[in-house]
């Protein structure tokens, strides 16, 4: 998982912005993007996980990575069963449906959000930590957060910067 932080950013892009794009037959579709997912899941993941070694390293304090990990193993396994339950919308059908399923839906997808926002907000939080070599607030990895949410211009000026990030711990 180490190597998803050495890539150049226009690779992490083809990667994960080119495949949530992407337009083709129905199953086809859903396995390109499921898998531009995974890539940014994992990236996250070496992210948060690589840094809390680099926080050692420099010897700052770490974070908390029991929800981190929790939550990024919950995301993708939400994610399906929210695909499973969902239901089909068809010409014939266009009137909502409140069910079981739909009633069950709702908590899964309001904990989906927040795993993933929970897991980009602490690999924010992890790598301006490690760039300032301090505690860092909110006002602090608010660029990176945004740069993160907003995937298209972010992957750009994110990833050199996280691999200058790891050049560095493998040079020392």
């Amino acid at each position: 998982m180490k190597k998803i932080l050495k890539f150049k950013h226009w690779q992490l892009f083809i990667l994960i912005v080119l495949t949530a794009a992407w337009t083709s037959p129905s199953p086809l579709q859903e396995i390109i993007r499921f898998i531009g997912l995974i890539t940014f899941l994992i990236w996250i993941y070496a992210i948060g996980i690589y840094g809390q070694k680099k926080l050692e390293s420099l010897k700052l304090p770490n974070l908390n990575t029991k929800l981190f990990k929790i939550n990024i193993i919950l995301f993708p396994i939400l994610l399906i069963i929210s695909f499973l339950l969902s239901p089909e919308q068809t010409t014939e059908n266009t009137q909502a449906e409140f069910n079981t399923q739909t009633i069950l839906l709702i908590p899964i997808t309001l904990y989906m959000f927040f795993a993933l926002f929970q897991t980009i907000v602490f690999s924010c939080k992890t790598l301006s930590i490690i760039e300032l070599k301090r505690e860092v607030k909110f006002s602090d990895y608010l660029v990176n957060l945004i740069l993160t949410l907003f995937l298209i211009i972010g992957v750009w000026i994110l990833q050199p910067k996280i691999t200058k990030l790891i050049a560095e711990t493998e040079n020392n």
